[in-house]
């Protein structure tokens, strides 16, 4: 399935997570699975939460995340909601 929207490499966006509160991350790696070894069945992205608010927000929503931590996580395409 392809993307109604391109996105680069240093793109600001909002996506909804598993936990359920919507978070802007920073997109770093492009994945597809045409061309990727892993394989994960879905393409999508490697990110990273940039700001101390969204990870706290994800925090009171049960996920196990230590405060002042930056985590890098993989969001799918569909997960993305719009360009920040």
């Amino acid at each position: 399935m392809k993307s109604k929207k391109s996105y680069q490499k240093n793109d600001k966006v909002l996506v909804s997570s598993f936990a359920g509160p919507d978070v802007i991350v920073t997109l770093t790696r492009r994945y597809l699975v045409r061309e990727t070894k892993h394989k994960l069945g879905v393409n999508g992205w490697k990110a990273q939460i940039t700001s101390y608010k969204e990870v706290e927000k994800l925090r009171q929503h049960g996920v196990p995340y230590k405060k002042g931590e930056k985590p890098i996580v993989f969001v799918a395409d569909w997960q993305i909601i719009k360009k920040c």
